[in-house]
């Protein structure tokens, strides 16, 4: 797979015919509602992805409205939840497309994939805190970009994939807004973070089917596993169950989304859906939402019996998924396609799930 920085849908593998029968076999499953059911409100260009504020119910959308060289900044949408209406915006020196928060330290930290930095912003008063550089050489073929990040609060620590053919995890320490180490032993394309805070543990998947997991102290490597290594997988989202000690894992060539033991590797169960890009576990409703961006869908699944629920059809592509702080309402940025991007503007997709 090529992984793209900027759009993580791609064209899928599987011929026209099979994609029909699969949203065919999904759709006797689950109860298809449209988005005309749902709130909708459009946003801006370029939306990435989301992270909700409990303390301050807010919504933060990172955004990169343009990609021409002399337009490098970024957009971050305050969005009021209850309306999705655009209550301010805050203009980044550098474009935004990650999202990580600390409501109780009022940090919200940005992936700045094009420029291998991380910015962090101060969310009362909307300011740069400060910029970290990552990427250690800015030339084509020695730069490495950021893709996902996972905030370790209570040890002050964002870790940060650095996704290139050498991938490498990085670590900031966010009290002193610096980076302290470079993990570089993580295999080719590491994209999905997730941290495990009663064990203490981060998880990172890559390009190369592997689940990795690193001691959130030390930062060591305390076990690497291929996943079905009969197959060649793409891994490119993360979601865990702490509790029963479970990933959901996507890879966007499968059209399933993978449930593995953290401890052994081994499958628990193929979730038969479409092609995948975001995946997003509930412990609050035990259900997990997964976006299909091609097939311009969200499913709604039932972590316990793995059956599809419902299954959302948008107009355009869902891409990122966030959840409110009670867990019962489902935020997704919604991105126009190539033909349509500059035409019209991406949108917010609200769910209150208790009413489904």
């Amino acid at each position: 797979m090529k992984l793209s920085l900027f759009t993580p849908g791609k064209g899928f593998s599987f011929s026209t015919l099979t994609s029909a029968m699969l949203l065919l076999s999904c759709s006797t499953l689950a109860a298809e509602l449209p988005e005309s059911h749902f709130q909708t409100k459009p946003v801006g260009y370029g939306l990435y992805e989301l992270a909700f504020d409990g303390q301050n119910n807010s919504l933060f959308a990172a955004s990169t409205p343009s990609f021409a060289k002399d337009k490098n900044s970024g957009i971050v949408y305050r969005i009021n939840p209850a309306t999705l209406a655009t209550e301010g915006k805050i203009v980044t020196q550098r474009r935004a497309f990650a999202t990580a928060l600390d409501e109780e330290r009022h940090v919200l930290y940005i992936g700045n994939t094009v420029d291998g930095s991380v910015t962090m912003i101060d969310t009362q008063s909307g300011k740069e805190l400060a910029t970290v550089q990552l990427s250690e050489s800015m030339k084509e073929d020695q730069f490495v970009p950021t893709r996902e990040m996972v905030l370790d609060k209570k040890n002050q620590r964002l870790y940060v994939s650095g996704t290139s053919k050498k991938g490498v995890l990085w670590v900031i320490d966010t009290a002193k807004r610096e980076k302290i180490a470079t993990i570089s032993d993580v295999g080719e394309y590491p994209t999905g973070l997730a941290l495990d805070t009663e064990r203490g543990h981060i998880y990172c998947v890559n390009g190369g089917g592997e689940l990795i997991t690193l001691d959130a102290t030390s930062h060591k490597i305390l076990k690497r596993l291929v996943v079905e290594p009969t197959k060649k997988h793409f891994f490119l989202n993360i979601s865990l169950d702490s509790k029963t000690g479970r990933v959901f894992l996507t890879d966007p060539d499968l059209p399933k989304v993978l449930v593995v033991d953290i401890n052994s590797g081994k499958i628990l169960h193929q979730i038969e859906v479409i092609n995948s890009l975001a995946v997003l576990f509930n412990p609050a409703r035990s259900e997990i939402y997964i976006s299909h961006r091609e097939a311009k869908r969200i499913s709604i699944v039932d972590s316990n019996s793995y059956q599809v629920k419902n299954s959302i059809l948008t107009t355009a592509l869902p891409n990122s998924l966030a959840l409110s702080a009670d867990g019962n309402t489902l935020f997704a940025s919604i991105k126009q396609s190539k033909e349509e991007m500059e035409k019209k503007q991406d949108y917010l997709l609200k769910i209150n799930l208790g009413e489904l």
